[in-house]
């Protein structure tokens, strides 16, 4: 038993040790916008062997809108890293029209109501609208089908904004998210961009001014969710539909992108034994995890943590991002194999596709003009309370290998002088 418990502290040890070791590995983010993530391409292949796998409708199990995520996140994630590398062009369009169909599958339409404006709710329409308008973006308008359909579904998008009391649309039945129309609006700033038509600048420059009357009274952000017909704000603001919202401001509105970016970050980014990390609710209010935002650990969301990746890249804290995800190399415990990168075994692959999206979001459109003049400040010695956190498991192992040490010395054999 003695010799048991000696080999599953030495066990513990080595994985403590392995542990802070791996919070030095290399970020996995890239410098630059236009530089693509060094390990990309292997996580994509990794996703695409798990959706050819049948992890949608494993994930669809799980929560909602499993499937739907799990084919969006795909195909927007090939979209951006073309953004970043256009080598990868013709293939990031063919695995997003792929994505695209499935969406429009009859397994993507079933979990969305049928009859609820633009069509099947906000969510379904929103979305796919986003990936649509990303297809758009790689053509630069060429293919006149997409253009069509993107015209199409902007069209159903403008007007049920324009016949709504509500700048927030429904999603489901009696219940709207803020945070679903934003990809939505993005995708009629992209279609204006491509064109150069200015088609819905006057639908987005009402839907702006309905959404900054209806921002959370306590934070000044948008809430979470929404009262009907109104709009008016339902709930405070949360961290799962903030790096949502926050990644879609850019484009639109790059000045009150960057105020709800520093609101946002000075209410919920916080640390958990020294790594950055978000709070799913504002700093001072505290609640329960839902269906929306997954299991919270201490108040910490790891999902709206994963995706803060993404949006620190997007507003130029570098810093910030390159912590998250150095954590997330360490505690993910990645495995490569035969070209493909996978999280914790592949073991949640919805995880994986939303990680890799976060790793290569970048803005469609902006320049800088979004970034806050005062980066987040990420102490160079944040991993150091992970490693005094980490004493707790190696103080009582120290005595035993000085005894260990002692008994081997006063045992060791002695030999006279030659």
């Amino acid at each position: 038993m003695r010799r048991l418990l000696i080999a599953c502290w030495l066990v513990a040890v080595g994985a403590v040790l392995l542990f802070n070791v791996r919070l030095y590995c290399a970020s996995p983010l890239a410098r630059h916008p236009s530089e693509a993530p060094p390990t990309l391409v292997a996580q994509l292949a990794a996703n695409r062997a798990a959706l050819d796998a049948g992890s949608p409708a494993q994930m669809q199990k799980l929560f909602p809108e499993g499937f739907y995520f799990s084919y969006v996140f795909h195909g927007l994630t090939w979209v951006e890293l073309a953004m970043r590398d256009p080598s990868h062009t013709r293939q990031a369009i063919d695995e997003a029209v792929g994505c695209l169909a499935q969406l429009e599958s009859p397994a993507g339409r079933e979990p969305f109501p049928p009859n609820l404006p633009p069509e099947r709710g906000m969510f379904y329409s929103a979305w796919k609208c986003s990936l649509r308008a990303g297809i758009v973006v790689l053509q630069q308008g060429r293919d006149p089908n997409q253009l069509r359909d993107l015209q199409r579904d902007c069209d159903a998008i403008a007007a049920t904004l324009g016949n709504s009391k509500t700048p927030f649309p429904p999603s489901y039945e009696n219940a709207a998210w803020p945070c679903d129309t934003l990809p939505a609006i993005h995708a009629l700033a992209a279609y204006d961009r491509v064109t150069g038509e200015n088609r819905y600048r006057d639908v987005i420059a009402v839907w702006l001014s309905a959404a900054r009357n209806r921002l959370d009274p306590a934070t000044g952000l948008f809430p979470h969710t929404a009262g009907l017909p109104d709009g008016q704000p339902g709930s405070v603001a949360r961290a799962t539909s903030q790096v949502v919202i926050l990644r879609y401001l850019p484009d639109i509105d790059p000045a009150f992108a960057r105020s709800q970016y520093q609101t946002f970050r000075d209410r919920f980014v916080t640390t958990f034994a020294g790594v950055p990390c978000v709070l799913e609710y504002p700093s001072g209010i505290e609640g329960p995890g839902d269906v929306d935002s997954g299991p919270l650990i201490f108040g910490r969301s790891p999902s709206a943590t994963a995706m803060m990746m993404g949006i620190a890249q997007i507003y130029g804290d570098l810093p910030l991002a390159d912590a998250i995800a150095q954590a997330g190399e360490t505690v993910g415990m990645p495995w490569t194999s035969e070209g493909q990168k996978r999280y914790i075994g592949g073991q949640l692959p919805i995880g994986d596709i939303i990680v890799a999206h976060a790793h290569v979001t970048r803005p469609w459109f902006a320049g800088q003009q979004h970034e806050p003049d005062v980066k987040y400040a990420v102490s160079s010695l944040w991993r150091w309370k992970t490693h005094a956190l980490s004493m707790v498991v190696l103080l009582p192992v120290i005595p035993f290998a000085i005894r260990r040490l002692r008994r081997k010395r006063n045992h060791s054999p002695t030999h006279p002088p030659g």
